[in-house]
């Protein structure tokens, strides 16, 4: 199986993460969710620990068959870990839907108004302010400020500095950076994979901009690996083989 280099450096980034969410989790939940025997769910463990600590740290020093039984083992404690938090993921996915929805609300009432003294009023926006109960209409809300967003947070993107990140992040972010410009040009169909890795993107620079001034993120639980992370997993998944990211279907 042949890797894009981004999904090398997104593995690479990605193995040791693991690790240390099996470790959080603990294997006696793992094995409780997941069905699988005891000794199996350790054996794996084990193995992928091992393996971690074995990787050369540039992707290029890795010989072929070892990247197919990297992605493998990649592709088993990923599935593992999500079977183990499903339930942790679907709750928190509501509740950043729910978190999110008064700010998608003032967004769109703010631009309704702003085309409205315009003189330019758009029908599907004015419908969105006027019926937001119904939780497809709270989703529609939210998919529509999130749009607003694309549109006035890009800019901000094309500035991201990629100085002060290691090889590994700095690929995973370029490509990141031109998958969002391509999509500018050639828009997709649907745009929830480019508006999270655009709101990414802006999050990364504002946290690179507070670790140069010494200031601490705005953002709590942000941080360079974690978003660097968040953007892999947009990105690489479907090439991975892994679960798709939930957070992308908002």
């Amino acid at each position: 199986m042949l890797l894009s280099p981004g999904a090398q450096s997104y593995i690479l980034l990605l193995a040791p993460r693991l690790v240390a969410d099996m470790e959080r989790i603990g294997l006696a939940r793992i094995v409780r969710e997941s069905g699988f025997p005891e000794e199996e769910v350790t054996s794996l463990y084990f193995e992928f620990v091992t393996l971690c600590r074995a990787l050369p740290p540039r992707p290029e020093a890795i010989p072929a068959p070892l990247w197919e039984y990297l992605i493998h083992c990649v592709q088993v404690m990923s599935a593992l870990i999500t079977t183990a938090e499903k339930e942790s993921l679907d709750r928190a996915r509501e509740n950043a839907v729910r978190k999110f929805l008064p700010q998608a609300r003032d967004a769109v009432r703010n631009e309704h108004e702003k085309q409205c003294q315009e003189g330019t009023i758009e029908f599907r926006l004015a419908s969105l302010v006027r019926h937001e109960d119904s939780p497809e209409q709270s989703r529609e809300l939210c998919r529509e400020a999130l749009r607003l967003e694309r549109e006035a947070h890009f800019n901000a993107c094309r500035q991201l500095d990629t100085e002060g990140l290691d090889p590994l992040q700095a690929a995973v972010v370029t490509r990141a950076m031109t998958y969002a410009r391509e999509s500018l040009v050639d828009p997709p169909e649907h745009f929830a994979a480019v508006d999270l890795v655009v709101r990414l993107l802006d999050l990364l620079k504002d946290v690179l901009d507070q670790q140069t001034s010494g200031d601490e993120p705005q953002e709590e639980g942000a941080s360079v690996e974690r978003i660097v992370l968040s953007l892999g997993n947009v990105l690489f998944s479907k090439e991975l083989g892994l679960d798709p990211p939930a957070a992308a279907d908002v």
